[in-house]
């Protein structure tokens, strides 16, 4: 059936029950005037504000008549002779276990027959808490005699807490456990233990049943994940197994089935719960003092800090993962320490090998953690986008941190005139063979013919040879020829000479009408325009 709306109210104070050594628990963990730099919310009762069931009440189906056993034992003055009846108009439903009043929960008692020995009762906390402990108070009936306390993530897979036995034997033959004497004790954070402590006889009724899950266990001072995880749990379990009886009725109960004996005494045994409280609180892992109500989602939420996010506080805030996440303790509060992306990347990972090898720096200069910083703008790269892209340069006297905007600079080196894309501290494109420039956009001395085409940038270069060449002129590749020479490489002899390459004045006889002299390779006409180059000798025409 539908429980009543109820409101969250977490508090410190809103345990109805909580003993000197869960209050004491309750301090340390909180950090109440302690220099602790951890942070845990406060514990209030979790069992408020639970949804809760029974798979068994008494008056349902049938209404039936109970006695209180406290009045029916023999040698003890009977104060109130009376047995009430628990019928549609005077029903004790579960939730009276967790509603805070004085009312309170029953079964049906054995009379009803043996199958009422076995009952279960479930908590719906509805999310994941950190449980500590849970009391339970009988009302008018003695304190369970063999029972589990049991836990669930998930509601279908449950795992015991703790085990309770009339007696250590039945620990033994009941629960194959050794049972721990006394007061219970526990020697790992993960150990479930059987005890008969809170399974005796008296009180007759109103006993207390106190389970404490952290207190008393190694890990309770600083606490490990193995009791993390121990004491994590949505769905608390009871399952009931065996309702304590006086030793008289022992025998009589075992032999015969209960319907069969006098109601007398069968009627006078019964499950009587008033109260169930379960101290606990957000699990946040240490990076949380506060887990509100969360209006939309109508769960409660971690308040993160220490650069913690996650419904949970369970994993590093975007940018922070120069260091593992690790859950705060007591004495460490682990925060999440903020990558060294030089203001160039908003986000980061946490890479183990990277931190082995040495290879981030944090934002103190160290080389301390694994940081790898994830996109980085400005045209940048590498562990902590401390180097410059292919194509790009960041000049000597610049900082790598510099102002939004401020990012390396292109290089702008003319492709097809460059070895590559990239550039020295100062901007300068390594060239090939031929061009010069700073971003390889001119011929070498000894070249010429450099072009660009602004759209594949392509550079044609041609070498010129000769003694001159180193001045020749880089666009026409024309060398400046000493008197006698001519040809773009100064490689023939000018008109008037012969010989290359002493290249000799010619010494003429122009009377006789002809030229005894050799101009190998000369371009053009003679020096006039009666000149007429002839295989190998000039000769004179006679324009007549």
């Amino acid at each position: 059936s539908a429980l009543p709306e109820k409101s969250f109210q977490p508090s410190r104070t809103s345990c109805r029950v909580s003993p000197d050594e869960h209050t004491a628990w309750l301090t340390s963990v909180s950090g109440s005037g302690s220099g602790w730099v951890s942070l845990f919310p406060a514990i209030f009762n979790l069992a408020n504000n639970a949804e809760i069931s029974s798979n068994a009440t008494c008056g349902d189906p049938e209404p039936e008549v109970y006695c209180k056993l406290v009045e029916h034992v023999p040698g003890r003055r009977i104060k109130n002779p009376h047995c009430p009846r628990c019928d549609a108009n005077s029903r004790h439903p579960i939730i009276n276990a967790i509603d805070g009043t004085n009312q309170w929960w029953q079964s049906p008692s054995i009379k009803n027959g043996r199958q009422f020995h076995w009952i279960t009762i479930t908590l719906d906390l509805n999310q994941i808490f950190q449980v500590a402990y849970i009391i339970i108070k009988a009302a008018n009936s003695p304190r369970p005699g063999n029972w589990i306390l049991e836990r669930s993530l998930d509601g279908v897979t449950f795992d015991p807490w703790q085990y309770y036995a009339i007696s250590d034997s039945e620990c033994l033959h009941r629960y194959n456990i050794t049972p721990r004497f006394g007061p219970p004790t526990y020697r790992s954070d993960t150990e479930v233990i059987c005890t008969s402590y809170y399974s005796r006889l008296n009180p007759l009724e109103h006993g207390e049943i106190h389970t404490s899950l952290i207190n008393g266990r190694p890990g309770a001072d600083d606490l490990t994940p193995d009791l993390l995880n121990f004491t994590s749990a949505r769905f608390i379990r009871v399952r009931l197994q065996r309702i304590r009886t006086l030793n008289a009725d022992l025998m009589t109960l075992s032999v015969h089935d209960p319907r069969d004996v006098d109601p007398i005494v069968t009627r006078r045994y019964y499950y009587s719960i008033k109260d169930i409280s379960v101290g606990g609180m957000c699990i946040c892992y240490g990076h949380a003092q506060s887990c509100p109500l969360d209006p939309v989602t109508k769960k409660l939420k971690c308040v993160c800090e220490h650069n913690t996010c996650g419904e949970n506080c369970n994993e590093c805030c975007p940018g922070y993962h120069q260091l593992p996440w690790q859950p705060g303790t007591l004495s460490e509060g682990n925060t999440c320490e903020k990558c060294n992306c030089h203001n160039k990347a908003s986000d980061c990972f946490y890479n183990q090998t990277i931190s082995d090898l040495g290879l981030s720096l944090n934002r103190h200069g160290v080389r301390r953690g694994g940081g790898v910083c994830i996109d980085c703008q400005q045209n940048t790269i590498g562990t902590n986008c401390e180097s410059c892209r292919d194509g790009y340069y960041r000049p000597a006297e610049v900082l790598v941190v510099l102002r939004p905007g401020r990012g390396c600079l292109p290089c702008s080196c003319i492709q097809s005139g460059s070895v590559s894309e990239s550039c020295d501290q100062d901007g300068r494109c390594h060239c090939t063979e031929g061009v010069a420039g700073d971003k390889c956009d001119r011929c070498s001395r000894g070249y010429y013919g450099c072009k660009v085409n602004s759209n594949t940038h392509t550079h044609t270069h041609t070498p010129v040879t000769g003694d001159s060449a180193s001045r020749c002129h880089l666009l026409s590749g024309q060398c400046p020829c000493r008197d006698g020479f001519s040809g773009r490489s100064c490689d023939r002899c000018a008109p008037g000479y012969y010989g290359y390459p002493a290249c000799s004045a010619c010494d003429c006889d122009l009377e006789s009408r002809q030229v005894n002299a050799t101009a190998e390779g000369v371009l053009g006409t003679g020096p006039g325009s009666d000149w007429v180059l002839i295989g190998s000798d000039w000769f004179f025409s006679d324009s007549d």
